[in-house]
């Protein structure tokens, strides 16, 4: 199983929130924009603050903390073409025995994380270079101190009335979900990976989305997602279909279908999602789109995966949301995480989260973050 995270769609710069929040959403990444500050100038960035402590399976603590965030500057735009760059860091400050903030060898590390070029003509954007992604099988999972981000190209046209076109290649990434976090290496080796994808958003309160990837040698993955929200409930569907490409049977194989709803009653809000699986799915490159991720545990790689989520969110308190939400997988252990966020402001936020994976173990994780 892997892990999956807060994240916000397509801009994140907002204070930190926490994963389960998105169930009241679906998982309609890309929807505010495809890409991080695609209409904003000027400089940005935040501040990060991070503590936690985890058990594992065998009975063994760690302990890690650190302090780092982003910086960031997006130039005005010249006759349709502007440019970007984002700074990221994260350093130890007292522990560093839990990597979850580190390196790959458990070190302090900064990173160019974004370095891009950007031309608009009408109704048509190209980026090319490092830039933060938010689509579901290549996302930033900002669930630690330095995100996602990856290197390639990105072509979006919005000339069809309430609908949004996209053609990326991506053929290097890194950040919190890469082998190496602290330094770009190659998706898919040379090949990289292609996507193709169509947002639709012309009835209100309904958004269709629809993706294509094809990395060769590796696998193609189709999905679909369809999300209806209105003040009191929302209900969304989605779909995946992956088929192997390797010459070894390596990749994944199989079919993904689930169904998540929410319904709020003044402050309460009750939450559940199901996914079925045929076979094996992968998140792909990043924290991955299902309906029952929990804040580490998803269906990714495990054969004929079904997962429940039941939750719980109460945001009766100015500013405070508590939630609860469990996690029930058919194959391995079953997760439950308590939550808390607190939103100082529209630039402060805390989280506090403990994740118990039952026979996995467990972990609490305080995070502080200071946008700008």
């Amino acid at each position: 199983m892997q892990k999956r995270g807060l994240t916000e769609v397509g801009v994140c710069r907002a204070p930190v929130k926490i994963a389960f929040t998105l169930l009241l959403a679906g998982s309609m990444w890309g929807l505010s924009g495809e890409l991080a500050a695609e209409t904003e100038q000027g400089v940005f960035g935040n501040l990060r603050v991070g503590f936690i402590h985890a058990e594992d399976e065998a009975g063994e603590e760690s302990d890690g903390s650190a302090i780092g965030g982003k910086l960031g500057y997006v130039s005005p735009s010249w006759k349709g073409l502007s440019a970007g760059a984002t700074f990221y860091t994260t350093g130890e400050l007292f522990d560093d025995e839990n990597g979850d903030f580190f390196s790959s060898e458990n070190g302090s590390y900064s990173i160019l994380g974004e370095a891009y070029l950007q031309g608009e003509l009408a109704n048509t954007r190209l980026r090319i270079g490092r830039f933060e992604l938010d689509t579901p099988h290549a996302d930033t999972d900002d669930i630690r101190m330095v995100p996602n981000t990856f290197q390639g190209l990105l072509l979006s046209n919005s000339d069809i009335p309430a609908t949004t076109l996209y053609l990326t290649h991506l053929d290097k990434w890194a950040g919190v979900d890469a082998d190496i976090p602290e330094s770009f290496n190659e998706i898919n080796g040379d090949d990289g990976v292609t996507a193709v994808g169509a947002v639709y958003e012309g009835i209100a309160q309904l958004a269709v989305q629809g993706w294509y990837y094809q990395g060769s040698d590796f696998a193609k993955l189709f999905y679909l997602e369809a999300l209806y929200e209105s003040d009191d409930f929302s209900v969304g569907l989605q779909f995946g279909s992956q088929t192997d490409d390797t010459d070894d049977d390596s990749g994944p194989d199989g079919d993904v279908w689930g169904i998540t709803g929410s319904y709020t009653l003044s402050d309460l809000t009750l939450i559940a999602a199901f996914n079925d699986v045929s076979g094996t799915v992968t998140n792909g490159f990043g924290g991955g789109p299902y309906f029952t991720s929990a804040d580490d545990h998803t269906i990714d790689g495990v054969e004929d995966q079904q997962a429940t989520a039941l939750g719980i969110e109460y945001a009766g308190v100015e500013a405070l949301t508590v939630g609860l939400l469990h996690v029930d997988f058919d194959e391995g252990a079953n997760e439950t995480d308590y939550y808390g966020v607190y939103e100082f402001n529209d630039q402060l936020a805390f989280e506090l989260i403990y994740t118990d994976m039952h026979e996995d173990g467990d972990f609490v994780r305080l995070m502080a973050n200071y946008g700008f």
